[in-house]
């Protein structure tokens, strides 16, 4: 990322080739010097940000720290946890968000599966149909892993054999279909205002 000046003889566009400068518009020049402008100012709130998501880990982390040893307790720190100062005017959030992601030809193997299941006239099983067809339906071109992976504590209530069996291979196809990307942890600061609710101090730190 080399920033251009009226110092510099030709500028190297993103093709690589050289420009004489006195071919550049008053424009681009523009646009160069702002752009750079902007990206330095970006990049010190970024650090700051970093700065500050790093203390409130840390700070947090403490806290979890002396509770394990006042009260032995293990806190695995996996979950998502929130504190107060004394008077509980400030409160700090931590949220850590296990990522789940599905192979695409296994989890629609197991969608396939068990919409063969509802094809086939369930009778006496009828939950199923709305189960899956529900477990199934995206958002914004997503799906819920929390809908399909709930489909697994279903299986006992299936007193159909022969649809069980394919029940049963549709949860292992879902089971092997799962990958867990690095989660992601959010902090929030909230202060108490003067009606008594809490504020957010707006920090976004999900992209960090």
């Amino acid at each position: 990322m080399a920033q251009y000046s009226n110092k510099d003889q030709f500028w190297t566009d993103e093709s690589g080739v050289q420009i004489p400068y006195n071919r550049t518009t008053p424009i681009e020049r523009k646009k160069e010097k702002s752009a750079f402008a902007l990206v330095k100012k970006a990049q010190k709130v970024n650090e700051f940000l970093q700065e500050i998501k790093n203390a409130v880990t840390e700070a947090t982390e403490e806290i979890l720290n002396a509770e394990r040893e006042a009260n032995n307790v293990k806190l695995d720190g996996k979950g998502n946890f929130t504190w107060y100062s004394f008077d509980r005017s400030i409160k700090i959030q931590v949220d850590v968000q296990e990522a789940i992601k599905f192979d695409d030809i296994k989890i629609a193997s197991a969608k396939e599966k068990l919409m063969d299941l509802i094809r086939n006239n369930i009778q006496g099983d009828d939950f199923i149909i709305s189960l899956v067809e529900d477990a199934f339906q995206t958002s914004r071109g997503k799906l819920d892993a929390k809908k399909i992976l709930s489909l697994r504590k279903h299986s006992s209530r299936i007193k159909n054999q022969q649809i069980k069996k394919g029940w049963d291979e549709a949860m292992n196809l879902i089971d092997e279909s799962i990958s867990r990307p690095k989660s992601k942890s959010y902090h929030k600061i909230w202060v108490k205002n003067q009606f008594g609710q809490y504020e957010a101090i707006e920090l976004n730190f999900s992209a960090l």
